[in-house]
């Protein structure tokens, strides 16, 4: 599927000719949610700085591995993966004014087998683990080090006029041009466990990279569990904006140098479900369909419709207009001068709030329905905004005295106080509503010829719609 497409964007770091060298790629991953949580370094509390998050749609401000498997659905077409990844969100930033800009970013995420020469067996990653490659503080490279290695960064021009300019290379910082086709941020994670600790202090210590290289190789004796190989790119759209020179390009921890950018897991995986696609998928070489085990939980509808369950940080991260300064305490720095003092250290610390903008009291929301068959489902009254939100049309269609709500293709509502056209309240499965509101990103505003369906609760108790 669209792993297939994305196979030819392995970088030269993560294509090593290997023995058992199966891997398969969940590709052009869209976030579940973008947002100042990290569960793994700020466990509880509001994180250091906005991350893109990948994943689960339990993903909240601390990791419980049995409340993350619960999650209704994963942006992850392999449903039975309810982990999340995340990275720091990257912002262009204007020449003129300063202005911070977030850039359309989504993930390919890799599972790769990298043995070394002892051929030790590939191994599931354990409940409750979690991780963290690359440091945020980093301001410089070390060629030595296997963790600054596994952080780099692709130029994108798939035209191949650039292939052989080792100003288009892959780099461990960001480039001094633009990228045609975008740029990737990758990061390729520890692979060596000791077998006991879950976690660490420093996220990291739990976990060793393997003894010959970053991305391959035996593991030493300190960590002897040999996990399989997750690397991951995070797409970003820099082609979307002008470059104009150093400080372009800024990650949401404040680093306009690229050497602090990082990536986080918590795994939610299946554990035995894993363990089988490793055990059981030698032809796999990329595409995901290639895994008959992988193949047969693969749901790409229910990862369109996938949206977060929990809550977000209640500020603005630049989706509606460009920010001033960054979420938390994040001054631009490069690392070439001492780090600069918070921008606003005074700003309060921002509250939770549900992703999800409640719908008004007296009305529950019963699913998604199909639309009339020869007409309109709901016709009594409508409306468009561009703010829709399932509270929205609720709340319009309260206000005209109807007890029927539907919202529809992002910005539609309609209601009225019986069903119409042929249509009924029978449910139809709750991925064939994926449009995401107008309004907000985190919420479902029905489908094509699909509504987001509501009912006044005066109606509700004597209405039984069947469930898909």
């Amino acid at each position: 599927m669209a792993a297939i497409a994305f196979s030819k964007l392995l970088s030269l770091a993560a294509i090593v000719t290997v023995a058992r060298a199966q891997y398969w790629i969940f590709g052009g991953t869209p976030p579940i949610v973008t947002t100042r949580l990290d569960p793994v370094v700020f466990p509880n509390s509001i994180g250091g700085h906005v991350h893109s998050v990948v994943g689960a749609s339990r993903f909240k401000e601390v990791y419980d591995p049995d409340d993350l498997v619960q999650s209704n659905c994963t942006t992850i077409p392999v449903q039975p993966d309810k982990s999340n990844y995340w990275a720091p969100q990257l912002y262009h930033r204007d020449q003129q004014t300063g202005q911070l800009t977030p850039i359309p970013t989504s993930f390919n995420i890799y599972y790769l087998q990298r043995p070394g020469p002892l051929n030790q067996p590939i191994k599931a990653f354990p409940k409750g683990l979690r991780m963290l490659a690359g440091d945020t503080e980093r301001r410089s490279y070390n060629a030595s080090s296997f963790a600054d290695q596994a952080i780099s960064f692709v130029c994108q021009d798939f035209s191949g006029a650039h292939d052989n300019d080792p100003d288009w290379a892959e780099r461990p910082d960001f480039f001094d041009h633009n990228c045609p086709d975008g740029m990737r941020a990758e990061v390729f994670f520890p692979s060596c466990w000791d077998g006991v600790n879950l976690d660490s202090s420093d996220h990291k210590s739990h976990l060793s990279y393997p003894i010959q290289n970053f991305n391959s190789g035996d593991c030493p004796d300190s960590h002897p569990v040999h996990l399989v190989s997750l690397f991951y790119e995070m797409l970003v759209q820099v082609d979307q904006f002008d470059y104009w020179g150093p400080g372009t390009w800024v990650l949401a921890n404040g680093d306009t140098s690229g050497y602090g950018h990082h990536g986080d897991f918590t795994n939610g995986w299946d554990v035995d479900l894993l363990q089988n696609a490793l055990d059981n998928c030698p032809n796999a070489n990329g595409n995901v369909m290639d895994c008959p085990v992988l193949a047969a939980v693969f749901d790409q509808a229910s990862a369109s419709a996938c949206v977060l369950e929990t809550d977000i940080v209640d500020e603005e991260i630049g989706f509606n207009a460009p920010l001033t300064i960054l979420p938390g305490c994040n001054p631009l720095w490069n690392g070439t001068v001492a780090k600069p003092a918070c921008p606003d250290p005074n700003a309060p610390t921002p509250a939770l709030v549900p992703a999800q903008t409640p719908i008004p009291t007296g009305w529950t929301e019963l699913g998604c329905i199909a639309e009339g068959t020869s007409g309109r489902a709901l016709t009594g009254a409508s409306t468009t905004s561009p703010n829709m939100t399932r509270a929205v049309c609720a709340g319009f269609c309260a206000s005209r005295g109807f007890s029927l709500a539907g919202a529809e293709y992002s910005d539609e509502c309609y209601c009225d106080n019986e069903m119409r056209n042929g249509a009924t309240m029978d449910l139809v499965t709750w991925n064939e509503c994926t449009n995401h509101c107008a309004g907000n990103i985190n919420e479902i505003c029905g489908g094509p010829q699909r509504l987001t369906f509501m009912i006044a609760s005066n109606v509700a108790s004597s209405a039984t719609p069947s469930p898909a």
